[in-house]
């Protein structure tokens, strides 16, 4: 297995259980007493997961796919200056 296929793995999986236990704060929040009422740490706690779990996805693909787009235009224009040499 490849170093990045490792690395993507780790990522998914810690994002999975992030978003797990954020959700099961929630739940928490409503079933422990006094029932329906949401405590604030809860709510902090909630937040805090599911921001790594939304960093961890959107700025983390959206980084992976720009850099990979800047790479795609490098290569083109190394192409094209090549081409231009001879």
């Amino acid at each position: 297995m490849s170093v990045e296929a490792v690395r993507t793995t780790i990522i998914w999986t810690a994002a999975v259980i992030a978003f797990l236990a954020g959700v099961g704060l929630c739940i928490a929040g409503f079933t422990v007493p006094p029932e329906g009422e949401i405590d604030g740490s809860v709510l902090a706690a909630t937040g805090e997961f599911l921001t790594f779990f939304g960093s961890v996805f959107g700025i983390g693909e959206f980084t992976r796919i720009q850099l990979a787009k800047i790479r795609e235009e490098a290569r083109g224009k190394r192409k094209e200056a090549d081409n231009s040499v001879e």
